[in-house]
């Protein structure tokens, strides 16, 4: 039978040591084979007098023991990994985004409600290296600057998976992305690209880019509708190379942070313009939370009401008399208006009445000089009509009302001369601002310039 197989019981110490018979004898099992523990016991029972081994300083690499591995990190998965998941582009959302040039692209993503573990597996311990004392190119080009704490390593693990997660869940769309408080504390930090340009050229751009988004009519309601009509374009690029935009807020992103060097300056002169039109901050840096949109209405409609035409124009309204014996309209003449001013004390105006095909328009304008005498009269002018409550509010209130022939009846329109008895009508003036220019007619729009008035009287007072 074979040493390894027998169950033969042994005999004992006197009767095998009397007896040395091979066959007979204990089968010899190699120290290999054997456990530690137990070739220690069997060492003290056969030599009771011989010391016990005294312990090596370096035990040896305990390579013998079963299933051993130097490295467990690197050892594969003794699971079978999970089936790959089952999707294909029936599942996938068409989405657009908006780059940092302003241009649109579109791309497919994932939908934000499906749901799958997309967990890393762990990654392995990186292997110690040497701290040489010094600045070591390896660790350098290993993007390990001195020694990490694992609460670092944990912190750069959990932003990637928040990033990593956002995308899944907003596909990196501009209008849902979420920004991160770091972001935006450093955007707020970040000082504003108009410190970066010339202000005397920055203001020249600006008050040139107000006259050109408020001129034309139907431009300036795409604006205000959002792009509603159509396409946004960007004036301040090159006309043949004009870039669109599906929406002011990509328009207001492009010119902000436009990196076109030689049309920096008009890129920011229009970001401004733009703003003040839609009743945005300018002050704040544009990014995805829009939250420069988040402007006071009395904020807004300062900024709007600062910026004044050039010279300075008093606009009147509801100078219509009637009809004449051709239909055309007719209304107030120049020179009826030019003395009516003056009994009110302005004597620097000059009127010029507006007119249509169809005959006068109901507005007549006072014109004054440029300069600083000229504005603070226009002003004057206006602070009559408001103190009668016929200022530029009072007339807006009466918009909605259909003109007509019933106008001698309206008490609002037309009043009573208590000394002639006659009816007169009710003249509603206010100083013409950035907002009216659509309301001219076209030489006058063509000659008017854009002025701040705060700016104006500040720098040239008296």
């Amino acid at each position: 039978m074979a040493s390894g197989t027998t169950t033969n019981k042994p005999s004992s110490s006197s009767s095998a040591s009397s007896h040395p018979n091979r066959n007979n004898a204990k089968p010899h099992v190699s120290s290999s084979a054997q456990s530690p523990g137990a070739a220690q016991q069997h060492r003290r029972h056969h030599h009771p007098h011989q010391p016990p081994p005294k312990p090596s300083p370096r035990p040896p690499h305990p390579t013998h023991l079963p299933n051993f591995h130097p490295y467990p990190e690197f050892l594969p998965s003794q699971a079978p990994p999970p089936p790959p998941p089952s999707y294909g582009f029936h599942m996938l959302d068409r989405r657009t985004i908006v780059l940092s040039d302003g241009t649109v692209r579109s791309y497919f993503a994932l939908p934000p409600d499906y749901h799958h573990n997309f967990s890393p597996p762990p990654r392995p311990r990186p292997l110690p290296l040497p701290d040489l004392g010094f600045h070591d190119p390896l660790r350098f080009d290993l993007g390990i600057v001195g020694k990490r704490s694992r609460a670092e390593e944990e912190a750069e693990l959990f932003d990637k998976a928040r990033k990593r997660q956002q995308v899944l869940q907003y596909g990196n769309h501009p209008d849902r992305f979420p920004s991160s408080t770091a972001g935006g504390a450093a955007a707020a930090a970040a000082p504003p690209r108009h410190l970066e340009v010339d202000p005397v050229a920055l203001k020249k751009s600006f008050l040139h880019f107000a006259k050109v988004v408020n001129e034309n009519a139907s431009a300036k309601r795409n604006y205000l509708e959002n792009g509603k009509n159509g396409p946004i374009k960007c004036a301040a690029c090159v006309i043949r190379s004009s870039k669109e935009f599906p929406d002011m807020h990509g328009l207001i992103m492009h010119t902000y942070h436009s990196d076109h060097g030689d049309l920096l300056v008009d890129h920011l002169g229009l970001h401004k313009a733009l703003c003040i039109l839609m009743g945005w901050s300018f002050s704040k840096i544009p990014d995805n939370s829009k939250s420069y949109q988040l402007l006071p209405a009395e904020e807004a409609a300062a900024n709007q009401e600062d910026l004044v035409m050039w010279p300075p124009v008093v606009i009147i309204h509801n100078t219509i008399t009637g009809k004449n014996k051709e239909g055309r309209t007719e209304g107030v003449g120049n020179k009826a208006m030019d003395n009516m001013i003056r009994e009110l004390g302005c004597t620097g105006g000059k009127s010029k009445s507006l007119y249509s095909r169809d005959g006068h328009l109901g507005v007549t304008l006072i014109k004054f000089a440029g300069t600083t005498s000229g504005l603070k009269e226009a002003m004057k002018l206006a602070e009559h009509f408001e103190k009668e409550n016929h200022g530029r509010k009072d007339w807006a209130r009466l918009q909605p009302l259909a003109l007509g022939k019933d106008d001698e009846n309206n008490p609002k329109l037309f009043r009573v001369d208590g000394k002639t008895g006659e009816k007169r009508r009710i003249f509603y003036g206010y100083v013409g601002t950035l907002s009216d220019i659509d309301k001219l007619d076209f030489e006058s729009r063509k000659k008017v310039l854009i002025e701040s008035r705060m700016e104006y009287l500040s720098s040239n007072f008296k």
